[in-house]
């Protein structure tokens, strides 16, 4: 899987406290997008996604409120995704708390869906289509008014399924891409650099 980085804690990109995950590579250049410099799908940021689930296993679980997986365009990567959820699934049912799956997609809700059936099924909730930087709002979750926030369980109903819900939430710009928090560990895992 490549990887962009790792962040933790994160508390601008989903419910509470939460572990992010950075994917690069992206072929829907959304128009206005804040990480063109993440467009290429760059070799040298190749990892396992068993490092990955190794590092949300490091952090303290008690603070984890979920884990957020965005970047540019992370389901580019569908059979190392895929993988990387069913591992977070599994890490999250060892926990004392609920933990939620929040994935950041610029592709429709209709084409994650033909692309990825499963995938609905394996997150609580989805923030689909190209975030436009015409119509940016005040809606830090999506950052666009063109955005949807898709929820699939019921745990992503109670956290993202109340409108106010985006209102109470800092962004630090268009693409409700975060900014990291003081203390963030910003280690790269298995790229041997950090980003």
């Amino acid at each position: 899987m490549l990887l962009s980085r790792l962040r933790f804690p994160v508390e601008h990109i989903g419910y509470g406290i939460r572990a992010a995950i950075w994917l690069p590579g992206c072929p829907v250049f959304c128009r206005g997008c804040l990480a063109r410099k993440a467009w290429v799908f760059d070799e040298s940021t190749r990892c396992g996604v068993e490092a990955i689930l190794g590092w949300l296993r490091e952090l303290p679980a008690a603070q984890v409120d979920g884990v957020t997986i965005c970047g540019d365009e992370p389901t580019d990567q569908p059979a190392a995704l895929r993988a990387l959820l069913d591992g977070i699934t599994v890490w999250r049912a060892g926990l004392t708390r609920p933990a939620d799956i929040l994935l950041y997609s610029g592709r429709s809700t209709a084409a994650l869906g033909e692309r990825l059936p499963w995938l609905a099924a394996s997150v609580d909730a989805l923030v689909t289509e190209h975030a436009v930087t015409d119509t940016a709002s005040d809606l830090a979750l999506r950052g666009s008014a063109r955005r949807r926030v898709v929820v699939s369980s019921a745990l992503g109903l109670n956290r993202y399924g109340a409108p106010e819900f985006e209102t109470a939430l800092r962004s630090c710009d268009n693409c409700a891409r975060p900014m990291p928090s003081a203390g963030t560990t910003g280690r790269t895992v298995g790229t041997g650099r950090s980003r």
